[in-house]
This record gives structure tokens, sequence and C-alpha cells, in this order.
């Protein structure tokens, strides 16, 4: 929603610029907002991946879902930090008459972290999902939590759900999305603001604006909200503890009558036994 409102901002700024070509503040009104707004929709892919590691099984991730979302969203507001500073530089340099390639500069340093934060965001998903595919937990996860009595078995993959798969395809699809609109905002900025990239306005709707339309409509369709958190969202089933028998039979969803009833305790078969007399 935020990067919704921001591009808003911008386009209106850029529609505000094009009707007085002289007007400066439409123009620092559209470079800002449109090169910020994507950040915003960086920082809702980072969550919405860590909830999906939560739900499939984070013994699969390199990290916890909450160390992952906090990492990554902080590299997004360091990215984010790093563009409003450039922004506001390069706007107190027109103001003053000043050189604004030294808050272009500044600017691409924070779309350029930004792609660094995605690519290490993409590498770490695509870790995970191998991992998820081929039932291969990472070790050292895994015996922490044996160690500490949290996870005294392997836990079963949760299965993936319909409303997992179109949401893990949204990430992919948005992500890829996000990346061309970087990889264009970088070059642009690099070429300077008289350079013939900034004043392609055809190469502007399809390299910039089209992705991230594309990103929020595709969002709002397969809505995380809808899928991970509605009423038709599909929670992992929590795995009974284990329960210990007069016999030293630990059961949970094993030794059970049905995989699905983990109250009923596992019991031996009788049998007739003749003691001798």
């Amino acid at each position: 929603m935020l990067c919704a409102v921001a591009e808003l901002i911008g386009w209106g700024g850029r529609y505000w610029s094009s009707q007085d070509y002289v007007k400066l503040d439409a123009f620092l009104m559209q470079i800002c907002c449109t090169i910020i707004a994507p950040s915003f929709l960086a920082a809702g892919l980072f969550f919405v991946l860590g909830v999906i590691i939560n739900r499939l099984g984070p013994q699969y991730a390199t990290f916890s879902p909450k160390a992952f979302s906090i990492t990554f969203i902080t590299c997004d507001l360091v990215a984010l930090v790093i563009q409003a500073v450039g922004g506001a530089d390069a706007s107190i340099s027109f103001k003053t008459g000043g050189d604004p390639n030294k808050g272009a500069k500044i600017m691409v340093g924070g779309i350029i972290f930004q792609i660094f934060a995605i690519t290490l965001y993409v590498i770490t998903a695509a870790e995970f999902f191998i991992r998820y595919h081929f039932d291969k937990p990472v070790a050292s996860r895994v015996q922490a939590a044996q160690d500490t009595e949290k996870q005294p078995v392997k836990v079963p993959r949760s299965p993936v759900s319909r409303n997992i798969q179109s949401m893990s395809f949204a990430l992919i699809l948005s992500t890829v999305l996000l990346y061309i609109r970087s990889i264009y905002r970088t070059i642009e900025l690099l070429d300077g603001w008289t350079g013939p990239i900034i004043h392609n306005q055809a190469l502007f709707n399809y390299m910039d604006a089209l992705p991230i339309v594309l990103a929020l409509v595709i969002l709002n369709i397969l809505n995380p909200g809808r899928l991970l958190f509605g009423r038709n969202a599909e929670y992992p089933s929590e795995q009974p503890p284990l329960q210990q028998t007069g016999y030293g039979i630990q059961t949970g969803h094993l030794g059970v009558d049905s995989p699905g009833d983990s109250t009923r305790m596992a019991t031996p078969e009788p049998t007739d036994l003749k003691l001798p007399k």
C-alpha cells in the first residue's frame, strides 16, 4: 500500500512536471517518490517469505523466520534511508545551484545496496525451497533443536498448500519485476541528469512504471493477507509431544490407531499366556 501511494505521488509530480517544465518542486517530487516507493514493496516481499518459511518448516532455512525478516527488512530500511538522503541532497543542490550529481550518486548507492539485499534474499529463498524439496534440513538447526529437546525426532515436512504455492508464485514474479526496475534506475541515474535515458519517457514507462504496476496487481490478486492470514489460510498442524508408555514405547503420531489420533496410547496386543502350574 505504501508503495502504491508513493508511486501515485511520484506520477502526480511527473504529470505536473510535464505541464510546467520549469517547476522544480514537481521534478523533485516525481524523482524522489518513484525511486523510494519500491523499497516498501521489497520490505513486504521479505516479510512474506519469512511467513512462508515458518509455515513450511524453519528447519530448512539457514536462520529462523524472525531473524530472516528482521535482517532483510533492516537492509531495505538502510537502502531507503540512503536513497532519501541522496534525494534530499539532489533537491538542495537543484535549488541552490549546486551540483546535483552527488545526490544522484548517493541514490544510486541506495539502489545498488537494495539490489544486493534482494540478491541475498533470492539466494536464501532458493536454498530454502531446494532443501524443502529434497527434505534436507539444515543440520545445525536440527541439532540445536534436539539439544534443547524442542525437536527430539525429525519433524515431517508440512505439505505445500495451494495458498502457499500461489503466494510463492507471486513472490517469484514480483521479485523478478523489482529486479528489472532496480537495474534500470541504476543505469538511468549513472547516465546523469542530462543523459538520454532519463529523458526517454517510453523507456521509463516500460522499465520502471510497468514492472511496479504489474507487481502490485499480482500481489493484489494473490494477496498475502488473504492467502496467508485470511479465513481460508492453511496453518501447519503442530506435532504432538512424545508420550511415554508403561512399556517404554514413545508414541506421537506413531503407534496410534490413526495418523491424526495422537491422544490414544499404544498398547500391546493381548495374548493368551499359559503359566506353568
